[in-house]
């Protein structure tokens, strides 16, 4: 793999690098008349490379696996969270695709509460990010506008979230993107980083949606076997290595080498992540209900 080394700085990066001249808020806002960005918004040398291959890499996303791994991948080391929902409408204003990503299992109940279509938490968020100008939400707890927000992400397990989107002709929604589990120390950073990362996001989205509409196949062979599938399954429910043996009539050697190849294939630690990853991929349903 070739990897490209970059001398200096690209110059539409290092304008964004910070002065002694910076205001000193941390809440500089990276448009708007030439200003310059504060010194905790800007990214360092290290962020720039980056994000430069977190732009580079997501060209290649037009399926929905493909855009699991690349956000769990070079996305994740520029933006990190826990959970992105994002939802994407036509010119009309009609749904066309709500999704979500997650690397680690997340109850339904918390995915249902937050995404649920007209009365999830996301609805709410949207019509926030949509009422402050359409600009980068983050919501941290030192932020003023966490405040109505605080009681139900603390409940629901992810504490801080960010939100921004593109808006269509009509200056309505027409993707937004909600990340959850977001750091909280840089809120001015991580506003600066949305409006970055979105537009790349949202043609990748796009991509995705394309091809779901086209019902055409995924490109390359499955992600993982039939029979690695249903080892998973058997994970999923709690089996070990001996119960699928005597459940698959196969040896527990040959399941430990499916289980080692199913890790290696999904980037997981362990059983619980890779189990987490594969609902997320669509590979295995969230239901608690064992398939005949």
């Amino acid at each position: 793999m070739r990897t490209n080394v970059y001398e200096r700085t690209p110059g539409w990066l290092e304008a964004a690098a910070p002065t002694s001249s910076g205001n000193g808020n941390g809440m500089g806002h990276p448009g708007g008349s030439g200003a310059r960005l504060s010194e905790s918004a800007a990214l360092n040398q290290i962020e720039q490379l980056r994000f430069l291959r977190a732009i580079a890499s997501a060209v290649e996303v037009r399926r929905r696996n493909q855009m699991f791994r690349w956000l769990e991948g070079e996305f994740q080391t520029v933006l990190p969270h826990r959970l992105m929902v994002c939802t994407l409408v036509d010119g009309d204003g009609h749904p066309l695709l709500l999704d979500r990503f997650s690397s680690a299992p997340i109850p339904s109940e918390v995915l249902e509460e937050i995404s649920a279509e007209g009365r999830g938490l996301i609805t709410e968020l949207g019509e926030t990010w949509l009422n402050s100008g359409a600009r980068p939400l983050v919501l941290v707890p030192s932020s003023d506008r966490y405040v109505p927000f605080s009681v139900e992400l603390t409940r629901l397990g992810l504490r801080a979230c960010a939100v921004h989107g593109v808006l269509d002709h009509n200056k309505a929604a027409g993707s937004q993107f909600y990340f959850f589990g977001v750091p909280t120390d840089r809120p001015a950073h991580l506003a600066y980083l949305l409006e970055l990362l979105i537009p790349y996001l949202h043609t990748a989205l796009i991509r995705v949606s394309a091809n779901d509409q086209e019902g055409a196949d995924p490109s390359g062979p499955a992600l993982l076997s039939e029979r690695e599938v249903g080892i998973l399954e058997l994970v999923q429910h709690g089996q070990n290595n001996m119960q699928i043996a005597a459940e698959l009539s196969i040896s527990p050697l040959t399941v430990k080498n499916h289980v080692q190849r199913i890790l290696r294939k999904l980037g997981a630690n362990n059983r619980a992540q890779a189990v987490g990853k594969a609902i997320a991929l669509r590979l295995l349903n969230s239901s608690s209900v064992r398939r005949r």
